[in-house]
């Protein structure tokens, strides 16, 4: 599991105690979400994904999978400074423009499941969030997992959503536990069709969960997407808008509070 991001020198000989250094005030390298990585900030968190850095010395940036700067600030920047740049500097505007424009999915193109498919064929890879959607796909685990104690406490206490959601009808709510199964087993796929050990456990069954907790999942599912921005138009354009994101600059994702006190300890 990767650690914590601290100061420069932490493990040199003779070094103070590392203090973390959060995100905001970290020199622009190349941001890894899936990092464990207590730094504030939802819309930060994000835009440090879409981007990396060229040069550090001239804090020459650029895009995510391009090596073209859309800046050069001449000295190394912060990742803080860099998106408030973005977000209010005129000659930011074609930068914006293309954060404003962003794909759902990666993969191979398909149509949209509005059902269960009765004959589902197996394929080695689904349309997956992009990397800078990381904090969202784990914030969806994390329910799954708080979930899951319902198999040893039927009656645990899981509340769904109420308010600040579109309402979500019984069949969606099979359809997304379907496909959220879907992914639990694709986690347990073999490498071209061989184990290199033992077969791994069974992904946990989540339609035998109890219906009401089947339900919250779905619900919170739908406010987790809609807390990055993310509604019905959205999904069905397959497009997405980093502006769309609140800036949030509280927001610490649940897996990375719940592991960070066991690494840095």
């Amino acid at each position: 599991m990767a650690g914590l991001w601290f100061e420069p020198g932490y493990g040199q000989q003779g070094t103070a105690p590392p203090a973390f250094a959060p995100l905001a005030a970290r020199q622009v390298s190349a941001f890894d979400p899936s990092r464990v990585d207590p730094s504030p900030g939802r819309r930060l968190r994000v835009f440090a994904t879409l981007i990396h850095c060229i040069d550090p010395s001239t804090g020459s940036v650029a895009l995510r999978d391009t090596h073209q700067p859309f800046i050069a600030a001449g000295r190394p920047i912060a990742y803080g400074e860099l998106l408030a740049r973005v977000e209010g500097a005129a000659e930011m505007e074609a930068v914006r423009q293309t954060l404003s424009m962003l794909p759902l999915r990666l993969g191979h193109p398909r149509a949209l499941l509005r059902e269960i498919p009765p004959e589902h064929q197996w394929t080695a890879r689904d349309p997956d969030l992009p990397p800078a959607l990381q904090d969202l796909g784990d914030e969806i685990n994390e329910d799954i997992r708080e979930a899951l104690e319902a198999f040893d406490n039927p009656g645990m206490y899981y509340p769904g959503i109420d308010a600040g959601i579109e309402p979500v009808p019984d069949e969606h709510i099979k359809l997304v536990i379907w496909a959220l199964q879907r992914e639990l087993n694709r986690e347990l796929r073999p490498n071209e069709g061989r184990y290199g050990g033992s077969p791994p456990l069974p992904a946990a069954p989540l339609e035998q969960l109890p219906w009401h907790i089947q339900r919250a999942i779905v619900e919170r599912r739908r406010l987790r997407y809609r807390q990055w921005g993310i509604g019905k138009a959205q999904w069905e354009s397959g497009y997405w808008n980093l502006w769309e994101v609140p800036l949030d600059p509280g927001y610490v994702p649940r897996r990375s509070a719940r592991l960070a006190p066991t690494i840095a300890a």
